[in-house]
């Protein structure tokens, strides 16, 4: 193999680590649950809002205190799919280094 055929080898493992990483971010759905469970939020590996629930228990709150409640369970499930994102890119960021 010529230096011309590993630099090409390496290029395609590097675009497949690349690839899967996509895919994984893709991947990720991180929940949170305020505390009473009376919001429940789920986020994509981009932190947009893909699923929230909201119990009748908001029914007998004040709409500030619904807003803040579900700003904030939105927020930690944010965090949370920034971890995990944090994690495959550092994994990646090892993959690519080994090759």
């Amino acid at each position: 193999m010529n230096e011309m055929d590993r630099i090409m080898e390496r290029a395609k493992s590097q675009c497949g680590f690349m690839q899967d990483a996509v895919g994984d971010v893709d991947a990720i759905r991180a929940t949170a649950a305020s505390a009473d469970g009376t919001v429940v939020a789920c986020v994509d590996g981009m932190g947009a809002l893909v699923e929230l629930t909201i119990t009748d228990a908001v029914t007998t709150m004040e709409p500030k205190a619904v807003a803040a409640l579900t700003i904030a369970t939105i927020h930690q499930a944010v965090h949370r799919s920034n971890v995990e994102r944090e994690r495959l890119m550092n994994q990646l960021g090892r993959s690519l280094g080994e090759v």
